[in-house]
């Protein structure tokens, strides 16, 4: 899913935000820590609400879905893998390194995060000593699709559900990343899949292009 610059900032904004026990963040907190006003913060959740990158309740705060949660993690390891290439091999001191980094992070791509991480030997911190995303968000050789365009006999990683399709896989506690295998396309446009637990589920079609998944070639 293609992101702005600005969309981009207020997922990364609400992830840090976000408390250990995954709480909603209010609209003013946002604004807050965005410098903007609170009707500017509003208008910009409905819109990410539309993406269904969030949720927003009015009176109750706003949630990251697992899509937004997915988006927000890789901006944030773009921002703490550019920080330490800069100080690292390129000489920025600790106080340039922000700056520069803000600007690179929404101009770069997964797989080039990704090289730079590799290339880095995989660091844990950035120069602050702030954690780096350790999953992967691109692998050679790896595609991006959603369930309705998967194939039979192929196996697949649920990397992300949107709200359309949340209530129906929390029914059936499933993690994420998840494998899965395509068993049968139905008549009625319905999927039969089988997941790592060994057990067979049947996908229905309205959900299927809100699973979205990875699959290697």
């Amino acid at each position: 899913m293609k992101t702005s610059k600005n969309e981009q900032d207020y997922l990364k904004a609400i992830y840090s935000l976000r408390n250990e026990n995954n709480e909603s963040v209010s609209i003013n907190a946002i604004a807050q820590k965005l410098s903007v006003s609170s009707p500017s913060a509003t208008e910009m959740i409905k819109r990410l609400a539309k993406k269904e990158l969030v949720i927003h309740k009015p009176y109750y705060g706003v949630l990251l879905t697992d899509l937004g949660t997915h988006e927000a993690r890789f901006i944030l390891k773009s921002h703490r893998v550019w920080e330490s290439f800069l100080f690292e091999k390129v000489g920025y001191t600790m106080e340039e390194v922000h700056d520069e980094a803000e600007n690179l992070e929404h101009a770069s791509s997964p797989r080039l995060i990704e090289s730079l991480y590799v290339l880095m030997g995989y660091p844990e911190t950035d120069p602050h000593g702030s954690e780096i995303p350790t999953e992967s968000f691109w692998l050679k050789n790896e595609v991006e699709l959603t369930l309705d365009e998967a194939q039979v006999a192929q196996t697949y990683h649920v990397t992300a559900i949107e709200e359309k399709g949340k209530a129906f896989f929390e029914k059936l506690e499933l993690s994420l990343p998840h494998l899965i295998k395509i068993i049968e396309k139905l008549e009625d446009n319905s999927i039969i899949i089988k997941e790592d637990r060994e057990s067979s589920i049947v996908i229905p079609s309205f959900i299927q292009s809100s699973i979205h998944l990875m699959h290697r070639r």
